[in-house]
């Protein structure tokens, strides 16, 4: 790992260690810091914070009709990596649901303790882990464990696109399945200057951003790695913007622009009020991108 990239690793690792409790204080609770989709058959809040789960669990290669609590129905549990796991809420909902061993990676150290402590309190503390380390430097006894591996806003904050789907295909067993669900650049945004450009930047410092890239950028370092891109789900529509909290948090962010305020938590919110502005405008898409790993 180079100097820089390092650099940027303890960046997004303070990041999480400062924020991870507004962000869930912020939003829903449940330890869920993603955002809601409101796709079609979407009914409630909550299904709407786990839609995201509901497209990596039909990706399992299982039978998800399996009863919950049950992993004895099949000969082998499947096993699932979260790069980038937060507090451990996806891996929590997908074991609460199908009978899978899981494995989380977070850079933050306190999220590594709140996301064990979650799983021992839901009791799925024998089949599902979270652990402190750097999705770029995954650990060795992970290699060719998984059948599916994901990152869920999490993909973003690597330094290194190519390293990361250097590791995600490390950890895939042949055959096995890599999703990503994330914020992209359209092919709009290539060369955005003045309010356009001024937005992008706000949002790759205040979120700590170290891959915001194409979807055809992204396809190509997975391609590098032997994963092939094979489904995409642009989840933009969906999504809650411009609330009365979000509006409210604009005229904070543009009331306090002139002023040049710094610190962690007013970059958070400017980066966060740059990201509804760019979905907005057309220059970032929300979307799941569905890649296959070589069969051998």
């Amino acid at each position: 790992m180079t100097s820089s990239t390092a650099a940027h690793a303890e960046l997004v690792r303070k990041y999480y260690d400062q924020n991870t409790a507004a962000f869930d204080r912020l939003g829903q609770g449940g330890a869920s810091i993603h955002r809601a989709v409101w796709a079609p058959g979407v009914r409630t809040r909550a299904e709407s914070f786990h839609y995201v789960d509901e497209l990596i669990l039909a990706a399992l290669p299982i039978d998800v009709t399996q009863p919950a609590g049950r992993p004895d129905v099949t000969d082998r549990q499947p096993t699932v990596v979260d790069l980038g796991c937060g507090l451990g809420a996806s891996l929590m909902y997908l074991a609460g649901r199908a009978p899978i061993r899981g494995v989380g990676l977070t850079i933050s150290p306190k999220q590594a303790v709140g996301a064990t402590r979650l799983l021992d309190a839901a009791g799925l503390g024998d089949r599902v882990r979270c652990r402190e380390g750097n999705y770029l430097e995954v650990p060795a006894d992970l290699y060719a464990t998984a059948d599916l591996v994901f990152s869920i806003e999490a993909f973003l904050h690597s330094p290194d696109a190519s390293g990361y789907f250097r590791e995600a295909a490390r950890v895939l067993r042949p055959g096995g399945r890599l999703m990503v669900c994330d914020d992209f650049l359209t092919p709009e945004a290539a060369g955005a200057t003045g309010p356009r450009g001024r937005r992008l930047a706000e949002f790759r410092d205040g979120w700590r951003v170290g891959s915001l890239l194409t979807v055809a950028q992204v396809q190509a370092a997975a391609a590098e790695h032997g994963l092939e891109l094979i489904q995409q789900v642009d989840l933009t529509p969906y999504l809650e913007l411009r609330r009365p909290r979000d509006r409210f948090i604009a005229a904070l962010v543009a009331a306090g622009r002139p002023l040049r305020l710094s610190g962690e938590y007013w970059k958070m919110l400017a980066g966060g009020d740059a990201l509804q502005w760019c979905l907005l405008n057309g220059l970032l898409d929300y979307r799941v991108l569905a890649f296959r790993a070589r069969a051998s």
